[in-house]
């Protein structure tokens, strides 16, 4: 191919095809499960009220409620992925061999933000103290402080079971605008070409650049949606067990927090070692027995009871 403007200009308008094809193509999840929040600066920080409040029957005055405000801030990341094309590749009509890297790059800009995402996730349970909750506790934690502010009796919430021994599963309850996940987005990904001779890459060393940059990160928000369990998932008591444990979170005010209340946007977000059991909790119509009944099927209470959210960045 003739180096020229007009030829540059089409091969880098194919390369556009070949990556949007590649974006197409994975899936994606961290929507479903985080807010997704624009942020306008270097960082953003967002105002949490630690103490929550409940009704009460007006009687006489009303009665102002102290609460108590907490900020959590998550600092944007900067993040690329670029490749080079050699100008010599180009004039000897090879550079389709380019076309499976431009559409990877469009794979891996696609599930970037899973990456962060799920990778945040398991971060939380390997390193806790690296995901700190905005009440000052990691985000999978048995001491989340609860109750009252300023009152005797104020107790604590776990949100984490670590008497397993297998690898970590994740009950979330995306249902509500305030998500228990954040994911930040400063700028979005975009491309960025350096498709002209008179680059200075071209200069120097022969070679054109297509890249994808982007401004983001992610960050944890309510820590009562969401619960982590290394415990056996083939034993549906286990499941029903995080789950009678997030109905059972109340507010500080010491109301029914209410996770887990809506059948939507609930979901059991597994590593691919978890796969087969999750589906068949979640899918079959039946459940095998346990003990003197083992051999006898049961109705598997749990079906359909969420969505399966299954990650290899969990793995």
């Amino acid at each position: 191919m003739e180096i020229s403007a007009s030829n540059l200009a089409a091969l880098f308008t194919g390369f556009d095809v070949v990556f949007q094809r590649g974006f197409n193509k994975p899936p994606s999840y961290y929507e479903q499960i985080a807010s997704v929040v624009k942020s306008g600066s270097r960082q953003t920080t967002y105002p949490w009220l630690g103490r929550t409040t409940r009704f009460r029957e007006w009687l006489g005055d009303r009665v102002i409620q102290a609460l108590e405000a907490h900020t959590y801030t998550i600092v944007n990341r900067n993040f690329e992925d670029t490749v080079a094309i050699d100008r010599n590749d180009i004039e000897d009509d090879t550079y389709g061999v380019y076309e499976p890297v431009i559409e990877q790059l469009g794979w891996d800009t696609k599930v970037h933000p899973d990456m962060l995402l799920f990778s945040m996730l398991q971060n939380a349970v390997a390193n806790p103290a690296q995901v700190v909750c905005y009440d000052g506790q990691p985000f999978f934690s048995a001491a989340h402080p609860v109750g009252p502010m300023n009152q005797t009796g104020d107790t604590t919430a776990s949100n984490i079971n670590t008497s397993g021994s297998g690898a970590y599963w994740f009950l979330v309850d995306a249902s509500r605008a305030i998500r228990p996940f954040i994911f930040q987005m400063r700028r979005e990904y975009a491309v960025t070409r350096m498709s002209s001779v008179t680059d200075e890459a071209v200069f120097n060393r022969r070679e054109f650049r297509y890249g994808v940059d982007g401004r983001a990160n992610t960050g944890v928000g309510l820590w009562q949606l969401a619960y982590a369990s290394n415990t056996d998932l083939s034993d549906a008591a286990n499941y029903g067990a995080v789950r009678a444990a997030m109905r059972s979170f109340k507010t500080d005010g010491g109301a029914p927090f209410g996770a887990l209340s809506s059948r939507g946007g609930v979901f059991l977000v597994v590593p691919p070692s978890l796969e087969e059991v999750a589906r068949q909790l979640l899918n079959s119509e039946f459940m095998a027995g346990t003990g003197a009944s083992a051999s006898v099927a049961t109705t598997n209470i749990w079906r359909n009871s969420a969505d399966l959210i299954v990650s290899e960045y969990l793995a």
